[in-house]
């Protein structure tokens, strides 16, 4: 079954607003085996509506629209389809009620121009908007069905739930379909598909998606039972492993953060950082996992040269001698850390983010990790990486948490 998702709205094609619905229906869809093979969007305008209406009909078993289903004139989904359905757009009692009964339980008056939203092409399936006013609605052409969503992501997400993928299962009959998400770091996207080639076949197909600084790969199996999917899911994801080694860091959908924030708990270890270029982004990633707070003591920001010197007692000496991007300063600011605060790590950041400040010898992009542990010692890693500063930022942060996911498994 090929799917095809169309979304509208004026404020997707100026960039007031970011596409969040598709990225998430994508790799809902994805997530579950089906096959999202085109993606459109449009204006609000009624010609582009439907001419991406009837190029969806030809090339697609299955359709999603997002948007346009609201009460204001610019709202002009339900019309366009209306035409090209070739019905007339009628006031649906069905829709009607549920828009007053929406109305009556938040207290608010359903005024003559909300009714738009009941006015449905002839014939089609209401679909209830438990989350909102407006009502969606299903409506089949030729060998294609249509959903209309309403675009708020709220409600697209709940209805693409609770209406679109039942249906969409129901269509495929028998067969079964199901995905797993891999991801990887430490390779780039052509050295995975390298380390995989031969693994597809009929039962299986791979998908690659470069989620920067990582790569994310999607198996998906078919097969005609349960026993067989698991199987089949088990033995590739095995092989998977086998062939990448520990650059797999997830089979299961976790982060990065939420790996390494599992074998801190595991071995029962609290974690310091002294982060001078990343500016507190490693602290903030380990942060947003719930939970956190059982092995995350501290975060210390030490931007200036003063700084390290004052709180984590990095001598001044070194830092004039050495640099403060160099490894015995990030040793330093980790062991710093680690003391300071009696974590069992201490982990320290320092690189050249840019635009300026690089040199021949430790040009944009040069960064240092240094790891202390109360029982393994100290030791660092030297980098050179590329890319705006906001990317320089993101990728030390992945090697340094990826740095301490791997310390961690070969202390375990």
């Amino acid at each position: 079954m090929k799917i095809e998702i169309i979304m509208t709205g004026d404020e997707l094609m100026c960039g007031l607003t970011i596409d969040t619905n598709f990225r998430w229906a994508a790799d809902s869809l994805s997530g579950l085996g089906f096959d999202i093979k085109y993606h459109t969007t449009v204006g609000d305008d009624k010609d582009a509506i439907f001419e991406a209406l009837r190029i969806s009909q030809q090339r697609s078993q299955a359709v999603i629209v997002s948007g346009g289903l609201g009460p204001t004139p610019d709202d002009l989904t339900a019309e366009v389809a209306s035409r090209f359905f070739e019905v007339p757009l009628e006031l649906n009692e069905m829709a009607l009620g549920i828009l007053e009964k929406r109305f009556r339980e938040r207290g608010m008056e359903l005024l003559e121009i909300n009714k738009k939203q009941a006015y449905i092409p002839k014939g089609s399936k209401i679909l209830e908007n438990l989350w909102g006013t407006a009502p969606g609605f299903q409506s089949d052409k030729g060998n294609t069905v249509f959903f209309f969503l309403p675009g708020v992501p709220k409600e697209f997400r709940a209805m693409v739930e609770g209406y679109v993928l039942p249906e969409l299962r129901r269509r495929i009959g028998a067969r079964i379909i199901r995905s797993k998400l891999i991801k990887t770091f430490g390779l780039r996207e052509s050295e995975v598909a390298q380390e995989l080639r031969g693994l597809e076949n009929n039962h299986v197909t791979l998908g690659y998606r470069s989620h920067y600084p990582e790569i994310h790969l999607r198996i998906t199996v078919h097969s005609e039972t349960d026993e067989e999917i698991n199987r089949l899911l088990t033995d590739y994801e095995k092989e998977i492993a086998m062939r990448l080694g520990d650059y797999v860091f997830s089979t299961e959908g976790e982060e990065l953060e939420e790996v390494v924030g599992n074998l801190l708990r595991l071995k029962k270890y609290t974690i310091a950082l002294a982060e001078s270029c990343t500016g507190g982004l490693m602290a903030n990633r380990i942060t947003n996992v719930p939970g956190s707070s059982d092995y995350f003591e501290r975060g210390v920001i030490s931007y200036s040269n003063k700084s390290k010197e004052e709180f984590l007692g990095v001598p001044s000496s070194l830092i004039k001698s050495k640099g403060a991007v160099s490894a015995e300063v990030v040793e330093s600011m980790a062991e710093g850390v680690r003391i300071l605060s009696n974590a069992e790590l201490g982990i320290g950041i320092s690189g050249i983010a840019g635009p300026g400040g690089g040199s021949a010898d430790k040009p944009v992009g040069t960064v240092y990790v240094g790891i202390s542990s109360k029982q393994g010692g100290t030791f660092s890693r030297r980098f050179q990486f590329s890319g705006t500063r906001e990317e320089i930022k993101l990728i030390s942060s992945e090697v340094a948490l990826d740095l301490v996911r791997k310390f961690l498994l070969n202390d375990v």
